[in-house]
């Protein structure tokens, strides 16, 4: 790859689109990085010499000056949050300063990534720099060995390297792990960037527990790639303020970034096309799509129309087919499609390309997986294919916008009620007695409802004792990706295939529906929401894939907060939501071409009800009827803040929905039970949404509505009552008249 220049590169990407995909390039962007700024010797550092010399050994004749600085700021006793990119040196910047403390202190560390293989993945080099102060690293987690977790726990490491959902349940389940727990001085948290929404939550109450049966404040460092105010994330992981530590975006090297069109194929065909080319010129290349679904639908594409073979990499699958996977990748054996699950630093060696299905669900995730290209001096190509979406069309209209925006901050929502219900479900089983004082005040909410539940019982004023199997089934049924209720996915013969939260398993599983699942293609036959069970079995030779038909209501609304958006003038107002779900059918489109097959409807609706965090807000109506007028600008109004709302708070299109009432009111919620916090960036960053909304409403070329402004692959009514002229309308007008309209009640049948 480094003999090809970025001219070259481009022409021949401008050919493959033109010829490969019936598209075009529609922008480039070079990007071209030095190293970071040089700090000292590793000699002039004051790290302990053998220390200095394990970093000779790995070719580190100077240290890089945000190294220095992450060091010095440790020595004098701050928390850290060390935000710098992919390949970049951020590992040593939290180890060197980590490994000293421990070798001089004798104390001893936990390092958290975010999966089991990643950690794995950094335990040759942890330990590499460890054993030079003749300190032991190990891994503890699910796939460590009764043997060898007896050994760990006999004879403790000096650093513990896991991952946040072992230490959630041996700690609540382990009286040996939480031994070994308790004797913990110093946190990390690598790739923290990833603490976002539930899974945030559920780590902030991890580093709460832990610090509760240590006994003490613990020493914190968040270490990942680019996010929009880290500070504010260590604040809401760990609670307490840090040091901000800034290294660079990337490596030395270039990387060729483009956007291209995807003509007339799906945007599924179109990724299984470029990769096989690219792997056919000998690239080592990795696409991702967002999906597990979508990941298994290019891999079989790719086969049956290309004659190439591309391998899958996602969450679900088995460790040693993990690592066969990434071995291939880094060998170049084989190209890879992956879900967000190698966008982490796994270690996967150089590549010489990345292709992305679509615009990835944050700028944080983009450069995340830009950063696994064009480093070491090399070049490398990011080629990212814009199809018929809004977002992607507003940054085909303002490409140069997207290159120039800062990540967003990732969003963490604290008081999560289903969250804290775990956690203190967790406590209660760890302490024996729980007594109300002094818990933070969502876990004093939380330990009200399990009493209430007849989980707990009181055991004096404000003093409660667990029942302990009702509290350990809240655990095992508990998921650090998610708050819903687990649906089982099972065969004919009664075998577990796997599972699906809701309210996403009514989307993915109602009868009829299309469901990749473990390199299968599974046919939903039934769905028991009593039992929570839904029986699949396998097919073969389908050639299409299904989306629900569903509506959305909102029952109840319990303000949190509220302003009004200095844009338009409407009332805007944070509350809890209670939402009612209802799937009423769905529809059957072609793998290929996305062209709708036919649509079914069930005799009665599947329904489900939950509590979420959301925005409300009311607009004016500019004189428009009140029957499909109305209703039509409402509707497409709700898509397009939706739309914008998503790269505005970094959230993936599963995490948001939204609700148009022809009376003009708009609910945009977290699409978990109780909440993860994305909508609460809607409500602050309210006037950035209504800006990238009234510009795709009005840019649009198309008659009245079209993919590329209003239409929505999750729209409950398959993008019926939309008119994008009437959305304008009614956006323009509350420029002019929006500041004092009643917020009110919602009227009338709502569409999401």
């Amino acid at each position: 790859m480094s003999s090809r220049g970025w001219e070259d590169l481009k022409k021949e990407l401008e050919t493959a689109a033109n010829r490969l995909l019936d598209g075009s390039i529609i922008y480039t962007h070079l990007e071209v990085s030095k190293d970071p700024e040089p700090g000292p010797p590793p000699e002039d550092s004051g790290l302990p010499r053998p220390l200095v010399e394990a970093l000779r050994a790995e070719g580190i004749e100077r240290l890089y000056r945000f190294q220095w600085e992450a060091i010095k700021k440790w020595r004098s006793g701050y928390n850290l949050v060390i935000a710098s990119g992919t390949g970049t040196g951020k590992t040593e910047a939290f180890l060197l300063p980590l490994l000293e403390e421990v070798y001089k202190t004798g104390s001893r560390a936990l390092l958290f990534y975010p999966t089991k293989s990643l950690a794995r993945d950094q335990l040759p080099r942890i330990t590499r720099y460890a054993s030079s102060l003749g300190l032991r690293a190990e891994v503890l987690d699910g796939d460590t060995s009764s043997s060898q977790r007896g050994a760990i726990y006999s004879e403790p490491p000096d650093i513990t390297i896991t991952n946040p959902d072992f230490v959630h349940y041996a700690l609540a389940f382990s009286g040996r792990a939480r031994r070994l727990l308790a004797t913990t001085s110093a946190v990390v948290l690598d790739e923290a960037h990833v603490y976002s929404g539930v899974f945030g939550s559920h780590m902030r109450w991890i580093i709460y527990r832990l610090e509760r049966i240590a006994g003490r404040r613990i020493k914190t460092a968040l270490a990942g790639a680019t996010v929009g105010d880290p500070l504010r994330l260590a604040r809401s992981l760990t609670s307490r303020e840090a040091a901000l530590i800034s290294g660079p975006a990337r490596r030395r090297g270039w990387a060729l970034h483009a956007f291209l069109s995807t003509g007339r194929m799906s945007r599924w065909r179109a990724a299984a096309a470029l990769l096989s080319w690219l792997a056919g010129r000998g690239f080592k290349v990795l696409g991702f799509a967002e999906s597990h679904q979508m990941v298994e639908l290019i891999a079989r594409i790719a086969r049956r129309s290309f004659g190439r073979e591309i391998l899958v990499h996602r969450a679900g699958l088995r460790a040693e087919e993990r690592r066969r996977v990434e071995d291939a990748l880094k060998s170049g054996e084989a190209p890879v499609v992956a879900t967000p699950t190698l966008e982490l630093g796994v270690d996967i060696g150089f590549l010489d390309a990345i292709v992305m299905a679509h615009i990835p669900r944050s700028y944080t995730s983009y450069i995340q997986r830009a950063g696994r290209v064009g480093r070491r001096g090399s070049g490398g190509l990011v080629a990212t294919l814009l199809g018929d979406d809004a977002i992607e069309a507003y940054y085909c209209r303002r490409p140069s916008e997207y290159f120039s925006q800062q990540p967003p901050p990732s969003y963490v929502e604290p008081g999560n009620r289903e969250v804290a219900r775990v956690h203190a479900a967790a406590i209660a089983l760890t302490e024996g007695l729980v007594e109300v004082t002094g818990l933070e005040e969502p876990l004093r909410r939380a330990v009200e409802d399990l009493a209430s539940e007849g989980k707990l019982i009181s055991a004096g004023t404000g003093v409660y004792k667990p029942l302990r199997s009702r509290l350990a089934r809240i655990l095992e049924a508990s998921s650090l990706r998610g708050t819903g209720p687990r649906v089982r996915i099972v065969d004919e013969h009664g075998r577990v295939l796997g599972y699906r939260e809701l309210p996403q398993a009514l989307y993915d599983l109602h009868p009829g529906a299309v469901y990749y699942h473990g390199g299968r293609t599974l046919l939903s036959l039934a769905l028991n929401l009593d039992s929570m069970v839904a029986l699949a079995r396998g097919v073969s030779g389908v050639s299409y894939y299904t989306k629900p038909l569903y509506t959305v209501d909102l029952r109840d609304v319990v303000p949190l907060d509220e302003r009004t958006s200095e844009a338009s003038g409407v009332k805007l107002l944070y509350a809890d939501l209670r939402l009612s779900i209802g799937v009423t059918g769905y529809v059957a489109r072609d793998e290929y071409t996305g062209r709708r097959l036919s649509e079914y409807y069930f005799k009665s609706p599947l329904t489900w009800s939950f509590w979420t965090k959301g925005v409300l807000t009311r607009y004016p109506n500019p004189g428009l009827g009140e029957g499909e007028e109305s209703l039509s600008a409402f509707h497409a109004l709700e898509h397009a803040l939706i739309h914008a709302s998503r790269p505005v708070a970094g959230a993936s299109d599963a995490d948001l929905g939204g609700i148009s009432y022809p009376s003009g009111h708009i609910v945009v919620y977290d699409s978990t039970p109780s909440g993860h916090g994305a909508s609460r960036l809607v409500f602050e960053r309210f006037e950035r949404v209504e800006d990238i909304a009234e510009n795709t409403l009005v840019s649009c070329s198309c008659r009245d509505g079209c993919p590329r402004c209003i239409y929505s692959p999750y729209c409950g009514v398959n993008n019926r009552f939309l008119s994008r002229r009437r959305a304008a309308a009614v956006l323009h007008h509350a420029f002019r008249v929006g500041k004092g309209v009643k917020l009110g009640k919602p009227l009338g049948s709502p569409l999401a």
